[in-house]
């Protein structure tokens, strides 16, 4: 009875290590938003040229997007293109005025599946 006892609990450990392998295997799969320039919630006093948004792994450029959208509504933003290796980065190309912004982004990573999400800063010119 002990034989069978330890072979089950050998099964079911090695079951419990699979799983887990398994399950962090794909949580590791999505395009994980690591970190953006502006950051998030900052107060800046100056413009920003450009926003970048940093990836755990490369974009796919075909459904990435960027929008801003600021007090008055949507900002003009150039192309958004991938930059070295996991960087979304789109120039802004439209006035920014003081204000609370909010950055919506969308991208997908190695196994396609669309991830979306947003961040915000502020904006008050140093006079």
């Amino acid at each position: 009875m002990k034989i069978v006892e330890r072979l089950l609990s050998h099964r079911s450990l090695l079951s419990v290590i699979l799983l887990t392998v398994a399950f962090s295997v794909l949580t590791q799969a999505h395009a994980r938003l690591e970190k953006t320039v502006p950051v998030d919630k900052a107060a800046l006093t100056a413009p920003p040229t450009s926003l970048q948004l940093f990836f755990s792994e490369k974009p796919d450029a075909t459904v990435s997007r960027i929008e801003l959208k600021g007090p008055s509504g949507m900002v003009k933003l150039g192309p958004a293109h991938i930059m070295g290796g996991k960087t979304l980065m789109a120039p802004i190309a439209g006035p920014i005025e003081d204000g609370s912004y909010t950055v919506n982004w969308q991208t997908s990573g190695d196994d396609g599946h669309v991830q979306k999400g947003e961040f915000t800063f502020t904006l008050k010119h140093a006079k």
